[in-house]
């Protein structure tokens, strides 16, 4: 894996259908990884599913049913929207549950190390060792960084900073481990994938949510600073909220948009585009409007694509120009990326070009075939028109506006 590249994004905690906010760093990552393997970079793409978590145990405890029947339920979905939205699949998709063997030997390595140390059933990570190094993720200092833990084990640690690696517990599903029972710490998971997948090295790009820079991202850092003397990642991404009418999407203010709601109303396309039209960082404030306007953009698109299988075209494609836009999405520079692809679909004699640049993106609309019924219908009508029969064209018209055909 000398000359590939080494790609993680943090996975989704299946305890709930992740609402479109969450989605972001997903269909992203896709994005920016397609536009990579088109300019020829080979990218091995690591993803986990967090499969047991509080939140899941208490899930389970309020429906009635197993934590594995409730992690199952949304592993499912998660993993379906890859080809509801046309995404490639990670290389590879890794569950906390089946890598418990991995996340002891993990452990045992800090504790080995003197990096962590045990008290009773729960394992901490001693952060005052690496006081020069906690805080680099976040730019904090280790003083500002108290992480909000079960505040239960706070009299057991060293340091209030320290975090659980493993947790002793009573509450809900119970693993055997070399520590006692109980389970795993949410930020050893990740690290601990990392790690083994990557033989120990710093991997190319490490993608999350803004939410996750502390307290998860600088504990995943730490711990794998202590064990291979370097940083997990040599770059990070994180990703903007996506925020529904100037409120953060959240359960308790009830404004989540979960994405089989959103496509009643908006195309997958819709949601690839507006991804396009900020840079990642960026918070986006979805409203109504807002929406509307980029899925009537998307229906031009499909208008361009539909009149370009109807008609007799020999355009070629600039494949200069297909580059340089891919080029641009590679690089993270998504606004002059949206702004070329307008410029590009106002252009007929550029229609070949615009249509690649949204296929290889992983757009749906360029690769959606037109039936034959569907072109005898646009035939029909266009020899009505030249018969000059008005009525019988005006009804065949109505059908083909319905079809996006004109």
């Amino acid at each position: 894996m000398n000359d590939m590249k080494k790609y993680y994004l943090c996975g989704p905690t299946v305890y709930n259908y992740p609402h479109i906010g969450n989605l972001r760093p997903t269909v992203t990552f896709d994005i920016i990884i397609r536009a990579k393997r088109y300019l020829k970079d080979e990218i091995f793409y690591l993803n986990n599913i967090t499969d047991i978590d509080d939140k899941i145990i208490k899930k389970a405890k309020q429906e009635n049913k197993t934590e594995a029947e409730i992690s199952k339920k949304y592993e499912d979905y998660y993993l379906s929207l890859f080809d509801t939205f046309n995404l490639e699949k990670p290389n590879k998709i890794v569950r906390v549950t089946d890598s418990l063997e991995d996340i002891y030997q993990y452990i045992k390595k800090m504790l080995d190390n003197g990096a962590a140390y045990q008290v009773g059933g729960n394992v901490f990570f001693d952060v005052k060792k690496f006081s020069n190094i906690y805080g680099n993720i976040s730019h904090q200092k280790i003083e500002n960084l108290v992480a909000e833990e079960d505040s239960s084990l706070d009299l057991k640690k060293k340091n209030l900073v320290d975090f659980t690696l493993w947790k002793d517990t009573n509450e809900g599903i119970k693993f055997s481990s070399p520590f006692g029972m109980g389970r795993p710490g949410w930020h050893t998971e990740c690290s601990c994938f990392i790690a083994k997948y990557f033989d120990g090295e710093s991997i190319d790009l490490h993608g999350g949510g803004i939410d996750l820079i502390f307290p998860h991202h600088e504990n995943e850092n730490i711990q794998h600073y202590a064990i291979y003397s370097k940083p997990i990642a040599k770059n990070w991404m994180h990703f903007g909220t996506l925020n529904y009418k100037n409120q953060k999407m959240s359960k308790s203010i009830g404004n989540i948009i979960f994405p089989h709601d959103f496509l009643k109303s908006y195309d997958v396309d819709t949601y690839k585009l507006l991804i396009l039209t900020t840079n990642y960082t960026k918070p986006i404030n979805l409203t109504d409007e807002l929406l509307q306007s980029i899925q009537s953009i998307i229906n031009k698109f499909q208008l361009i694509s539909n009149k370009y299988q109807l008609r007799e075209n020999n355009y070629q494609s600039d494949k200069k120009k297909i580059e340089e836009v891919i080029s641009y999405v590679s690089n993270l520079n998504f606004a002059l990326a949206y702004k070329e692809i307008m410029k590009l679909s106002k252009n007929e004699n550029e229609t070949q070009t615009f249509l690649e640049i949204m296929s290889i993106l992983g757009f749906i609309f360029p690769n959606k075939k037109l039936s034959e019924n569907d072109k005898k219908i646009f035939y029909d009508w266009q020899r009505l028109l030249k018969n000059k029969d008005y009525e019988k064209a005006d009804l065949l018209r109505d059908i083909l506006k319905e079809k996006k055909l004109i």
